[in-house]
């Protein structure tokens, strides 16, 4: 609809308002961080003021022309009049409220990837650090890597590196930006392990077991939470339909109540609730590589 860069632009002008609103999704810097988005938070909602201005001037512009035909054909009716008002005000503030909250869907979508990827990329860390490659070496290596985002995030600490960041200052500014608190942790450790002067490749052997063993566990709540999961799939799914058609023919043939209300009801709740039930499962799947 707009650009990013004619809604940044434009958008400046809505600062001192988002100031007031950026109350609205707390901590939304970090997100944007996170997320790879490099805009600072007053001017990302500064720009989604801008561009939740824009649907309203355009949903009231096709609301006043619908309803313009509908006095001409004489159909325009209370009913009609208050869903396009209803239509002009709350679309653009859900639209509002998603952009506001777009930036943590974006770290979560990020967070997923990192965590399927960061074991690999620690263990090949640590195997060229233990076969005597200097540790910059290893990061730029996991750089060129096919580490998906891990190799991406570890590209920008490269360049850094190479633009006279000091090592331990890149690597930290990259634990702040990434949203997987296992790659956090991970480079945490790493960091304080280069401060003192410890073994870097202990440490990273350390490391590499921690992810593993936090991923295996993740897996094994995860199939703990299907068994009732699957329970409840097969009530809901299968004994719901079979027994309660069973009891609403019993008391429809004693209410003298129409089942066939019933039979119309039971196939499109049948497929919401798969849908809901499929959505569910997928989005507490952990995100591991083991």
């Amino acid at each position: 609809m707009v650009s990013q860069e004619k809604a940044l632009f434009f958008g400046r002008k809505f600062r001192r308002l988002a100031f007031y609103l950026r109350n609205i999704s707390p901590g939304i810097d970090n997100s944007l961080l996170e997320g790879g988005i490099n805009i600072p938070g007053v001017d990302y909602i500064a720009a989604g003021i801008f561009v939740s201005l824009i649907l309203v001037i355009i949903l009231f512009a096709v609301s006043a022309l619908l309803a313009l035909v509908a006095i001409h054909r004489g159909l325009l009716t209370g009913q009609l009049t208050g869903i396009l008002v209803l239509l002009v005000i709350f679309v653009p503030i859900i639209y509002f409220v998603y952009f506001v909250n777009y930036p943590k869907l974006q770290a979560a979508r990020r967070r997923a990837r990192i965590d399927e990827k960061v074991v690999f990329a620690i263990r090949e860390v640590m195997i060229k650090v233990g076969s005597g490659v200097p540790i910059f070496n290893a990061l730029l290596d996991v750089s060129n890597g096919d580490y998906g985002v891990v190799s991406a995030e570890f590209k920008v600490t490269v360049e850094e590196i190479q633009s006279g960041v000091p090592q331990d200052e890149a690597l930290t500014r990259l634990s702040r930006r990434v949203p997987s608190q296992s790659l956090k942790r991970s480079i945490d450790i790493l960091v304080n392990s280069m401060k003192s002067g410890s073994d870097v490749h202990g440490t990273l052997t350390l490391i590499n077991d921690m992810l593993i063993k936090r991923q295996q566990s993740d897996m094994r709540s995860y199939a703990a939470e299907l068994t009732p999961l699957s329970m409840m799939y097969m009530l809901v799914s299968v004994v719901l339909p079979s027994l309660g058609m069973s009891v609403f023919i019993i008391l429809g043939s004693i209410a003298h109540f129409n089942v066939i209300y019933v039979v119309y009801i039971i196939p499109p709740f049948l497929v919401v609730f798969e849908i809901f039930f499929m959505g569910m499962v997928g989005s507490r799947r952990p995100a591991v590589g083991v």
